[in-house]
Formats: structure tokens, C-alpha cells, sequence
């Protein structure tokens, strides 16, 4: 992972914004796996204003200091085998 350590602050831009913080959980997809940590997306988004600003000032801190918390950085990673049956798709309109 490479941190913008050479980066001068004004480089950086501003800090991201709680608006800009809201929209983007807004827009976390449901029913995807969970992290490491074990949250679903759906608990994040139903957090209440004090938990929205922990976690907002949480992704501040990590974009304006460039150093992410050693344990965000571990992941774990399950290879999930894919069906290899194939599935007849019929078209009964043309692809536009």
C-alpha cells in the first residue's frame, strides 16, 4: 500500500465533509458480506447521528494523517468455487 506521505497538506485537499461522509453511506450496497470486523452494511447505515460521527471522524482522521490503523489493513479472503453448468439465456428482443 503506498501512503502519500511526500504529499505537501494543501495537495491533500480538504477534509471529506459529514454530508459527503452520509452520502456515501447512503449508498453502501446491502446484503454483502461482512468484513473482518464482522458489520454488515445495514448496521452501518442504521447507526444514529453519535455513531455516524465516530466512524466520520474515524475517515478523517485516516485521510488526513495517510495512516490507516494497523488492524484495517488485514483481510481475510475465501475462494468460493463457481458452478460450471452453463444456462441456456434465450432473447426475445434484440439488444439495443
Amino acid at each position: 500500500m503506498h501512503l502519500e506521505t511526500d504529499t505537501e497538506d494543501d495537495a491533500k485537499g480538504p477534509p471529506i465533509l459529514f454530508s459527503e461522509f452520509e452520502a456515501a453511506l447512503s449508498e453502501l450496497k446491502n446484503g454483502k458480506a461482512e468484513g473482518k470486523d464482522g458489520i454488515p452494511t445495514e448496521v452501518l447505515k442504521t447507526l444514529g447521528v453519535k455513531g455516524k460521527r465516530e466512524l466520520y471522524d474515524i475517515c478523517n482522521e485516516i485521510y488526513v494523517t495517510c495512516e490507516w490503523p494497523v488492524n484495517f489493513l488485514d483481510s481475510v479472503i475465501i475462494p468460493i468455487e463457481k458452478s460450471m453448468e452453463l444456462k441456456t439465456v434465450s432473447i426475445s428482443e434484440p439488444l439495443v
